[in-house]
Order: C-alpha cells, then sequence, then structure tokens
C-alpha cells in the first residue's frame, strides 16, 4: 500500500503568497520520507479551502525541488475552458522537467459555482470529459492529433512536445460515483475514489464495480492500461494521541465538510449526479468529528497506529494508494504530521518502501 499526498494550498491562517512556499518545503520532505506520490487539484473562486488555480506553474516548481516522488494533477478538469491540447502540451512539459514523474488525474468537477462561472452547464460534463480524454490521448501519443468528435473538432496538428513517459503518463479519473468508478474501468484507466463521505460500504461497492469493469473490458486498443484504485482522504492529520491529532484538525476537517455539503446539495437535485441522491446522514452527523473518523473513508484522524490500522482496511477492501489532504492545519503541523506517518506508518505499510530499505 503506498502512501500519498494531496494539498490544496488551504489559506487558513496565512496568505497564497506564504502558503505556496510552505507547500514547496512539505513536498521536498515527503519526497525525502518515501510518499509515493504528490498532487494538488486545480481549483477556482474557493478560497480559503483552495488557492491553486494553476497548479502547473507550482509543479515545475517542486519538480525541481524533488528527486522520486510522483508528481499527479489531482485533478485537471477535462471541460471546455481547459482545452486537452493544452493539457497534454502542460503534461508533457512536466513529464519531462521531472525526468519521467508526472501523472494525470483527470476529473469532470462537481462545483456549481466554477462550472456556472466558466458557462458549462451540468449536464454535459459527462460527455466534455469523455470526448477531451480521447483528444488527450491523442494528443500525446500520436504523430498528427486529428479529432472530429461532439465537443471537439480539431484539424490534424502537430502537437510539441511529447511525454518522456511512454506511451503516456499514467492516466485517471476523479470518481465519486459508481458509474464513473465503471466508466473507469472500461476505459482501461485509474480511478481515484474521491470525496467518499458515503462510508465503506458505498467504497467497496465503487471498488467492484471499477474491478468487474475493468476486468471484462476489452482493452486491446488501449495503449497503456492503468489498473489502479486510489483512495483520496479529505482530511487527514497524525499524531502522538488521538486527542492531539483531533484537537488540531478538528476544525478543518469540520469546516471542508460543511464545504462539501454545500456543494453536494444543490448538486444532488441534477439528474446527472444521482450519487448524491442520500444526503441526510451526513447532514445529520454535519458537526460530529468522532462520526466521520468511524464511519467514512475521507477521514482519517490519530496516532500512527490508527494511521496502519486503516490503511491495512483499505488495503484489504483493494486499494492501490492512499492520497492523504494534510491542509490548512499550519505549516509546522503539517511538517510534524508528514515525519511521523513517513517514520512510523509508510515502513509499515508501504512494502515498496520496506525493499528500498533493506
Amino acid at each position: 500500500m503506498r502512501i500519498g499526498l494531496l494539498q490544496e494550498g488551504d489559506l487558513t491562517g496565512t496568505t497564497a503568497s506564504e502558503r505556496y512556499h510552505q507547500l514547496i518545503e512539505e513536498v521536498s520532505l515527503a519526497d525525502r520520507l518515501g510518499f509515493s506520490t504528490w498532487g494538488t487539484s486545480e481549483q477556482h473562486f474557493s478560497p480559503p479551502n483552495f488557492s491553486v488555480a494553476a497548479p502547473e506553474v507550482l509543479y515545475s516548481a517542486i519538480a525541481m525541488r524533488t528527486k522520486n516522488i510522483k508528481l499527479r494533477t489531482m485533478a485537471s478538469v477535462m471541460l471546455r475552458w481547459n482545452h486537452p491540447i493544452l493539457v497534454a502540451e502542460r503534461l508533457a512539459t512536466l513529464d519531462i522537467v521531472s525526468r519521467g514523474r508526472a501523472e494525470i488525474c483527470t476529473a469532470r468537477s462537481n462545483n456549481l459555482t466554477t462550472l456556472g462561472a466558466f458557462g458549462v452547464d451540468p449536464k454535459d460534463t459527462r460527455a466534455q470529459w469523455e470526448d477531451s480524454m480521447e483528444v488527450l490521448i491523442k494528443a500525446m501519443t500520436e504523430d498528427k492529433l486529428e479529432h472530429n468528435g461532439p465537443v471537439w473538432q480539431i484539424p490534424p496538428v502537430e502537437v510539441v512536445p511529447k511525454p518522456v513517459t511512454s506511451p503516456h503518463p499514467p492516466m485517471s479519473v476523479a470518481a465519486s460515483s459508481v458509474q464513473t468508478h465503471t466508466n473507469a474501468g472500461r476505459m482501461g484507466i485509474g480511478a481515484i475514489s474521491f470525496e467518499n463521505y458515503f462510508g465503506f460500504d458505498y467504497l467497496q461497492e465503487c471498488l467492484d464495480a471499477y474491478n468487474t469493469a475493468f476486468d471484462t473490458a476489452d482493452h486491446s486498443s488501449v495503449k497503456a492500461p492503468n489498473d489502479y484504485r486510489g483512495l483520496y482522504v479529505a482530511t487527514a492529520y497524525c499524531a502522538e494521541t488521538r486527542e492531539e491529532a483531533r484537537g488540531v484538525a478538528r476544525e478543518i476537517a469540520l469546516k471542508y465538510f460543511k464545504f462539501i455539503l454545500d456543494l453536494y446539495i444543490p448538486l444532488s437535485k441534477n439528474p446527472a449526479y444521482q450519487y448524491l441522491d442520500t444526503l441526510e446522514q451526513l447532514i445529520a452527523h454535519e458537526e460530529d468529528l468522532d462520526w466521520l473518523c468511524d464511519f467514512t473513508p475521507s477521514v482519517m484522524i490519530g496516532t500512527p497506529q490508527d494511521f496502519i490500522e486503516r490503511v491495512q482496511r483499505l488495503e484489504s477492501m483493494g486499494v492501490d494508494e492512499v492520497l492523504l489532504r494534510i491542509d490548512g492545519m499550519g505549516h509546522e503541523n503539517i511538517m510534524k504530521s508528514l515525519e511521523l506517518i513517513g517514520s512510523e506508518v509508510i515502513p509499515q505499510v508501504d512494502r515498496t518502501r520496506q525493499a528500498d530499505i533493506r
């Protein structure tokens, strides 16, 4: 089981200029400690929880300060405001400057404010994502890109540069619904279960759907099938005692959960997001951190032993990598939590790390 890091430039108690430089220090430490992956999402109009609107620029700075950690966009929103050719060019550039450490997770967005600002109807997001994915793969793998799809019509063009990873960097999608997990398996790309506040049973349903779809689909035309199952933990924090961990992380965890509910409640009325049709249980526990820590895979706050036990449970369910969002608790607290996970958790759960040490 691999342990990765997902951060989004939470501005609680600081500014964007300070937080970006702190992020660079934190990822440099995570690289030395054996974290598998680092990434951030592309977010707009959502401070203070999120401040990284141009992730590719930040990734380049981090690539120059790290050696081993994979750099994965989590996630590139593949809708009309992000032309897939531009996404391909930026990804290839990151792959070059990081010497082959670039990866990409894509998304279709669940933020109505962002969709409205960029003029995208929620009912159109799946079709836009699917057509953009086709263009993205062609742009990275074909000498001449040509595409005539329902969203993008592109005459023959030569896209430069190409990634150094052949045929292209690993690809996945941020998946919250069973249907998106199924679609990812059919396409032969990885799936990262995002914002999974609906409990372990629902997560297992998503993973089973992905596995069934991947195992039964014909991937003979897929250039680089990627059987990968990640889990995004929306709030994570590790400390010596459970009381300390929850004391430090309580405000951030509940604030982030409230932000997610504010997204889910109006979005649940849209038929394109049917997986949000049962929110009553979440709303009832909006202020209950203990319930969130126990019920949902999206919150992991506790001691190193708590982390080890949770990670082992997730591994038994079929998760390949846990991506911890450790953000918003203050730079010093984040560095302490990373040190604790790197010294006491990763050596116990990451067998590749154990092999490297031996």
